[in-house]
């Protein structure tokens, strides 16, 4: 009778855990003039998802080599395979995989001539920055998420080592790492009413710090100016808005706060007027947080924004149902112009507020110039919307028929017919054009 191999056991251990993978390395061989060599440095296999693939690794040293395999499928697990894969002609010996910085990958995309075709000018922002200066911006898009990053030079070499870094940063480290590293550009949509709509909506770009700030701030008070506070988990948008009412003619920031119930504790301690309130606090929605605010201090209004990646998405997201749409842009720092006046004559609580923000609407349609961006945009075909709006984003005129489905001389002629209806002499123009829409 004969008896049955026992079969081996599986090496225990987490995939997590680099014990997992020294048991797995192995180190390549190869003929040569027909005698057998072994390469110095170790190798791995790994299979996720049904694909697998050998990677050479950095070290000639087990435990180093076992390391560097475990934090490779961290990579492939959370990134993905494209992410987690290297040309070897890339890689350089002597780079430190432990240093923190980002990891060299496969794809055009890490080559910065591949961001000096994406980088592009988008001037209705000049008045974000305290300079004023001319910069160029970038779009980077990574695992279904996309902002606009400000690169904070006009020299196009530069710009493109800048966008270069950022991608980088966010394919090594993630979204949450490049975001506290790097300044975004976003859309801020402040709801007045929402039925009928009426917004006004402004760009910011982040603004991040070396320290760590405690979640509550407090201000000095400027003495005759209008105290606000701020309700805003994500710290960048923070200080932002931060910066953006400190430019105010006649406004202070008197506090903000990281949570809605951190401001509902500490506000009543505080002489403040008007609260801006994030739609998407940390702790509830900002919705709940206005209406706790109502109970817990009545004389203080408030007014609920909401964030977007740019006016596109702003106007893509706009809730439906309403009747009437108003949507007015308005410079970073003149976000209040609906109550500014007011506001300065004395304060405007709840219902009192309508009749002013009405007005302002009323005029601000009034006083629209015939030939405005808005009515010149309403000539442009379903087609040439989609260009345009490709145009802006960065993307190279192959980039477009790639996307579209349609030949590079048909989007040169979409173009064309664009500077024609807006009367643009080039993209960076037509471009801006749309932005301000």
């Amino acid at each position: 009778m004969s008896k049955k191999r026992p079969r081996a056991a599986s090496p225990a251990g987490s995939k997590q855990e680099p014990e997992y993978w020294r048991k797995r390395l192995f180190k390549a061989r190869y003929t040569y003039k027909g005698r057998q060599c072994e390469v110095r440095n170790w190798s791995v296999k790994i299979q996720h998802l049904g694909k697998r693939e050998t990677f050479s690794l950095r070290s000639s040293r087990r435990r180093q080599a076992a390391a560097e395999a475990c934090e490779l499928y961290r990579l492939l697990v959370t990134q993905g395979w494209e992410n987690a894969t290297w040309q070897s002609s890339r890689r350089s010996p002597q780079a430190n995989f432990w240093s923190g910085d980002p990891v060299p990958v496969r794809g055009d995309n890490f080559d910065a001539d591949y961001w000096a075709q994406r980088l592009i000018l988008r001037e209705y922002t000049m008045n974000v920055q305290p300079a004023g200066d001319q910069e160029l911006s970038v779009r980077v898009e990574h695992g279904g998420t996309s902002y606009y990053f400000p690169l904070g030079t006009d020299n196009q070499k530069l710009g493109a080592n800048r966008a270069l870094r950022i991608y980088q940063t966010i394919a090594s480290q993630g979204w949450e790492v490049a975001n506290k590293r790097f300044s975004r550009e976003l859309t801020v949509a402040f709801h007045w009413f929402e039925s009928p709509l009426a917004w006004t909506y402004t760009t910011i770009h982040t603004q991040n710090s070396r320290f760590q700030n405690t979640p509550t701030e407090t201000f000095n008070a400027v003495a005759g100016a209008i105290e606000l506070a701020i309700a805003e988990s994500d710290a960048g948008i923070r200080r932002a808005l931060e910066w953006c009412i400190r430019h105010m003619n006649g406004f202070c920031c008197a506090a903000s706060f990281a949570s809605a119930g951190e401001m509902l504790r500490e506000l009543p301690r505080r002489p403040v007027c008007l609260v801006l309130v994030s739609h998407s606090l940390a702790d509830m929605p900002g919705t709940g947080c206005l209406e706790e605010l109502k109970v817990a201090v009545p004389e203080v209004s408030g007014l609920l924004y909401s964030i977007y990646e740019d006016s596109e998405e702003l106007f893509r997201a706009t809730p439906g149902g309403g009747g009437t749409y108003l949507l007015r842009r308005t410079p970073a720092t003149q976000f209040l112009e609906p109550i500014a006046r007011w506001l300065k004559q004395g304060r405007l609580l709840g219902e009192e507020r309508i009749p002013a923000v009405w007005q302002y609407f009323k005029d601000s349609v009034a006083s629209m110039p015939v030939g405005s961006s808005a009515r010149q945009l309403a000539h442009l075909t379903q087609r040439e919307h989609e260009v345009l709006g490709l145009l802006s984003k960065g993307h190279p005129d192959k980039d477009i028929a790639d996307q579209l489905g349609i030949s590079i001389h048909t989007v040169h002629e979409h173009v064309k017919n664009i500077f024609d209806k807006l009367g643009a002499h080039n993209r960076t123009e037509a471009v801006v054009k749309f932005l301000q829409k």
